[in-house]
Order: structure tokens, then sequence, then C-alpha cells
């Protein structure tokens, strides 16, 4: 009976939240937070990809804290935040301050009806947007739009041969390719 009480009383203890958190609050900041007074002094290491210490930080507070970390002047990548407590226990995440560029255009296809197809684009940076249309592996359209910034069109497509797969292929310029179709 003690043994399953040691047995249950472990897997609560498991189970509990940690004192710390850490956690990306934007693509190149960290928030580490003790949602308690630490017991005794607190240690941030910063690692890169390779392994190497970036930033060490010691903090010594006698009560619940939380303390931001700026990596903007560190290059983008992948970094360990360790937190380290007086007594050897260790939290730790990895982070990723790579940011990921939106698309340059912005496009959706949506079925209307039998054959009939709408089409939205949206560039804000690109001059002229190539938009062609397959059915199937069949180029059947194809055409330029200039200044691309809210084009909304409805295609009917007459007899198409694959009409489950009618697509479309929006470029630009600058290298730029999506293909969309209808879900």
């Amino acid at each position: 009976m003690l043994f399953v009480a040691g047995i249950v009383t472990g897997a609560f203890a498991y189970n509990e939240e940690k004192p710390v958190e850490i956690r990306q609050t934007e693509p190149s900041k960290v928030l580490v937070a003790f949602k308690e007074a630490p017991q005794g002094p607190i240690v941030v290491k910063i690692m890169d990809e390779q392994n190497q210490l970036v930033l060490r930080d010691r903090i010594t507070k006698t009560e619940a804290f939380a303390k931001r970390y700026d990596l903007n002047a560190l290059p983008e990548g992948k970094y360990q935040i360790q937190v380290a407590d007086a007594f050897g226990n260790l939290s730790s995440s990895t982070v990723n301050t790579t940011v990921v560029s939106k698309p340059e255009v912005y496009s959706r296809v949506t079925a209307m009806g039998p054959n009939q197809f709408r089409l939205l684009v949206s560039s804000l940076e690109a001059k002229e947007v190539t938009v062609q249309i397959f059915d199937g592996n069949e180029l059947i359209h194809s055409e330029v739009v200039e200044n691309p910034q809210g084009l909304h069109k409805v295609y009917t497509i007459s007899k198409p041969a694959y009409p489950e797969a009618i697509s479309f292929k929006v470029s630009t310029a600058g290298g730029f390719t999506a293909y969309v179709a209808s879900k």
C-alpha cells in the first residue's frame, strides 16, 4: 500500500509545472520567467548552433521575476536557452530567430460553380503578375496583369478535359511562383 502511495505521489510530482518558463515572444526575443522565488542564484546560458556560449547571465532574485533577452544583435539561427538553479536543476528550450519572409504575392482560387473559378491576387511589390491556367498538364490560358494589387477575376472554363484538375500558376518577374487550385 505504501509502495502504491509512493508511485502516485511520484506521478503527481512528475506532472507538476516547472517553476521556470522559457518562451520566444518575438522572432528574436526570449522571455525567462520564474513563477516563484528561486532558491539561490540562477544561471541563464544561450548557446548557438555550434554549441558555443554567446551569453551567460547570473541572476540573484528573492522573488518571482521575468527577464527578456534580445537576440537581435546575433546572427539568425537556432539558439539553445538553458536555465539552471543552485541545485543543478536544468530547464532548456530551443528558439529559432530566422525570420520567415512572407510571400511576395498572395493568391487564392475558389470554385464558383461548374467550370467557373474566382482568382484573387494581391501583390504590393510586383509590378506585373503572370497568370496561367492549366487543365491537367495542358496550358489553356495565359495573361499578364499589371498592378495586381487587388486582382479579382472570375474565369469560366468551357469544356475542361479534367474539371477536377484545373489549376492556376501565378508568377512574377522577381522569381516568385505559386500554384493554386480550388478546394
